[in-house]
C-alpha cells in the first residue's frame, strides 16, 4: 500500500491530476499496474490525510485549497511553535542542535531535490525541534496541523525560492541565545513570507555556507 500511496501522492504534487478530475479505483489500478486492494487502501489513507475527498458514485477528487483554512493553520503554527521556543528554549541541548543540523544536511546532501524529500525533512525538522520541549500532546497537535497543510504547501512551493537557509541560521541564533531573532526566522519559515528584517539579519550575521545550497530550507 505504501508504494501506491507514495505514487499517487507524488503525482498529485507534480500536477499529474487536475482538481476537477475524478480518481477512480479502476483508472488508478491501470495507471500503476496494481490490484484493487492496495489502491483502495491508498485512497482511504489519502482521504484520511485530507489530500482527497470522496464524491459518491464518481470517485475521488483532490481537495481544493481553502485559503482561510491555510491562514488558520499557519497562524496556529506560528503562535504554537514560536511561543514554545520563547518559553522553553533552554531545554534545547547541544545534542538536539546537532541532530537538527543533521536533518538539514540530509537534504543538502540529497541529489534529487524534490518536493517529497523536502517536505519529509522539513516536517522532521519541526517535529525534532518541538520534541525538545517534552510536550507530547502539543507535538501531536502540531504534526496534525502540518499534515493538513501539505496540500497548500504544494502550491506555495511551486514558485517558492528563498536566498537564505532559515533553519541553519535559526539554529545558530538559538546557540547564541538570541531567541528573538530565532523566533523571527521560525515565524518566517512557517509563514513562507520572510520579513526584510529577518533576511537582513541572516545576510549580515550568517553568511551562506558554500556547501549548503541556498534553496535548501530543511
Amino acid at each position: 500500500m505504501n508504494q501506491v500511496y507514495n505514487a499517487i501522492f507524488s503525482d498529485i504534487i507534480h500536477n499529474e491530476f487536475d482538481f476537477d478530475e475524478y480518481l477512480t479505483e479502476k483508472a488508478l489500478m491501470e495507471k500503476y499496474n496494481v490490484s484493487r486492494a492496495p489502491v483502495r487502501e491508498a485512497l482511504m489513507q489519502l482521504r484520511s490525510d485530507h489530500f482527497i475527498v470522496c464524491i459518491p458514485r464518481h470517485g475521488y477528487r483532490i481537495r481544493r485549497p481553502d485559503q482561510q483554512e491555510l491562514r488558520d493553520i499557519v497562524n496556529f503554527r506560528a503562535v504554537l511553535e514560536c511561543s514554545f521556543l520563547e518559553q522553553y528554549y533552554y531545554s534545547i541541548t547541544p545534542e538536539h542542535i546537532q541532530s537538527l543540523r543533521e536533518i538539514c544536511r540530509q537534504y543538502a546532501d540529497k541529489q534529487d531535490k524534490n518536493f517529497i524529500n523536502y517536505w519529509k525533512l522539513n516536517r522532521d525538522f519541526h517535529a525534532k525541534l518541538f520534541s525538545c520541549y517534552g510536550n507530547d500532546f502539543a507535538l501531536h497537535t502540531l504534526l496534525e496541523s502540518m499534515d493538513r497543510q501539505v496540500i497548500y504547501f504544494v502550491e506555495i512551493m511551486k514558485n517558492y525560492y528563498l536566498a537564505a537557509d532559515l533553519h541553519f541560521a535559526m539554529l545558530d541564533y538559538i546557540e547564541k541565545g538570541d531567541i528573538k531573532t530565532a523566533m523571527t526566522l521560525l515565524r518566517a519559515d512557517i509563514e513562507k513570507i520572510p520579513t526584510n528584517d529577518a533576511l537582513q539579519r541572516v545576510k549580515q550575521n550568517h553568511p551562506i555556507n558554500a556547501e549548503v545550497p541556498t534553496y535548501s530550507l530543511c
